[in-house]
């Protein structure tokens, strides 16, 4: 018998009991988790600094208007504005070229490049454009389309890939070309022989 006084080792077997007990808890609660069976998460979409309804700019360089921009709705993200419904006319040394009207736009603010994608279509001097994705690049003043364009002059047509060219289209180089021309749609000059 102990004569009144408590047991220490049963004591000191309780909490080390206890203690296990919480490490061995702790760690099936940690380690035990499959992330193998974790659902993947979807990527983190940026959140808008600001949201405009009836959007409008321009750009010009040393004084003369290059393009302005119309839109219904305009997201400011980081580095991109993202459009809907925009309409552009852009303009060369001035003067009006090509007017593009698209379902959606990016412009990018640190180049001014503006991308329209579906139902793109382009009305020129020169024509009509009809493509699903259009990029104007300010730098060197050309339209970029990466897949299919259709070009619609009178009743003239051409088809084809990886259009480039300038914007009042009456210079377009293109891939895999499908046309019918009609002389009374083209223009000649007559200082060339």
């Amino acid at each position: 018998m102990n004569a009144g006084k408590h047991n220490l080792n049963n004591r000191h077997l309780y909490i080390t009991f206890q203690v296990s007990f919480l490490l061995v808890a702790f760690s099936l609660f940690t380690f035990g988790c499959d992330k193998a069976d974790e659902e993947p998460t979807e990527p983190v979409q940026e959140m808008p600094q600001q949201i405009l309804f009836a959007f409008s700019t321009q750009h010009a360089d040393g004084g003369i208007t290059r393009w302005t921009l119309v839109a219904e709705k305009a997201t400011y993200l980081k580095e991109i504005v993202e459009m809907e419904k925009p309409k552009v006319q852009i303009f060369e040394e001035g003067k009006w070229a090509i007017t593009i009207t698209g379902d959606r736009g990016e412009l990018i603010e640190s180049s001014n490049d503006i991308h329209f994608f579906e139902n793109v279509v382009g009305k020129s001097p020169d024509g009509q454009l009809y493509t699903d994705e259009l990029h104007w690049r300010n730098s060197d003043g050309k339209l970029f389309a990466p897949n299919i364009s259709t070009i619609v002059r009178g009743d003239s047509t051409m088809v084809g890939q990886e259009l480039e060219g300038d914007p009042t289209l009456e210079v377009v180089i293109m891939k895999n070309v499908q046309s019918k021309f009609y002389p009374k749609d083209e223009k000649f000059d007559a200082t060339e022989n």
